[in-house]
């Protein structure tokens, strides 16, 4: 039995992975292979590591945790049940792994809008995180993409990086009067046109083609995706679940259901509004979980010495 088994092998798990590892504790790592951000070319805002490819960050992640004991499956978790000893994971190929701990770090799945060409270009020049690609873009004309209140506000945070902004919703919008006065004050274009796709080749975004056949040339399209959880492993434990279906946890990553941790875009605190993406968070979460879960067990085995006669 491990000390820990932890489902995916992104920032968040990785680093989970190599504090328990450093603590010598026993960990293995089951991951499926697909990252949420696979079709990133370069990841920014990871100190020492800014522009690296998420590939590469992760390989390196996986070598340096490789070090310290930590075993790796390259398979994802289909079923998990808690026992009287910990929790049994069944893998894909129907083999299974017992633990005292759970560290649920599989991330999440990004819902595209339905907008021929978007798909295409996701990661490489439509993007959901500013602080993530913003400062690759500065200055060059953008779009964003959406009708409702989270457009707005994406667009008014965007004016930072661009002043070359419009707001494509993609048919009616539905803006207040407040609203389209606050994108009116700040230079922010309003195009209410239904799209008929975004042109561009390689993944690289020429323009949005309206269906009136007009097109706006744009090097990128920012929006807020709606997103949901890559693996079920959470619900079948139990663990409570936000409306936006992130795992909820309190400060120290300890899901509602004790042993189980939840890091990464995974899940978020009761005092957040959504899951924060960005790499080196993930990875901090990971670390967080790591300790507490070393310290929980060290707990455990202290209260089960006995002196001696």
């Amino acid at each position: 039995m491990y000390d820990a088994a932890i489902i995916g092998a992104g920032p968040a798990g990785l680093n989970a992975a190599l504090t328990l590892g450093r603590a010598r504790r026993t960990a293995i790592v089951c991951d499926s292979g697909s990252p949420r951000n696979a079709t990133v070319e370069h990841a920014h805002g990871f100190l020492s590591r800014d522009g690296v490819p998420p590939s590469e960050l992760r390989a390196i992640g996986r070598e340096e945790v490789s070090r310290y004991g930590v075993e790796f499956r390259d398979l994802g978790v289909t079923a998990a049940e808690r026992t009287d000893e910990g929790f049994t994971l069944t893998l894909t190929d129907g083999s299974t792994v017992t633990s005292r701990r759970v560290v649920l770090a599989t991330g999440l799945v990004d819902e595209l809008p339905e907008v021929d060409g978007l798909a295409a270009m996701w990661g490489r020049s439509a993007f959901n995180c500013p602080y993530c690609n913003g400062w690759e873009l500065s200055d060059r004309p953008i779009a964003v993409l959406g009708g409702d209140a989270e457009a707005v506000v994406l667009a008014l945070h965007m004016r930072r990086w661009s002043q070359d902004l419009v707001v494509c919703t993609d048919g009616p919008a539905k803006f207040d009067d407040t609203q389209r006065g606050q994108l009116a004050a700040a230079g922010v274009t309003i195009r209410e046109d239904a799209i008929r796709r975004f042109d561009g080749v390689d993944g690289s975004l020429r323009a949005v083609e309206f269906s009136t056949g007009e097109e706006l040339e744009r090097e990128a399209v920012f929006l807020r995706t709606r997103t949901s959880q890559r693996s079920d492993i959470g619900k079948q434990l139990g663990c409570n679940h936000f409306d936006d279906g992130a795992v909820e946890v309190n400060d120290f990553q300890q899901t509602t259901v004790p042993g189980v941790f939840a890091v990464g875009d995974t899940a978020r605190r009761a005092s957040l509004p959504f899951a924060a993406a960005q790499l080196v968070i993930a990875a901090a979460s990971g670390a967080l979980a790591a300790v507490v879960i070393d310290l929980e067990l060290l707990g455990a085995e202290v209260s089960s010495l006995t002196p001696p006669a």
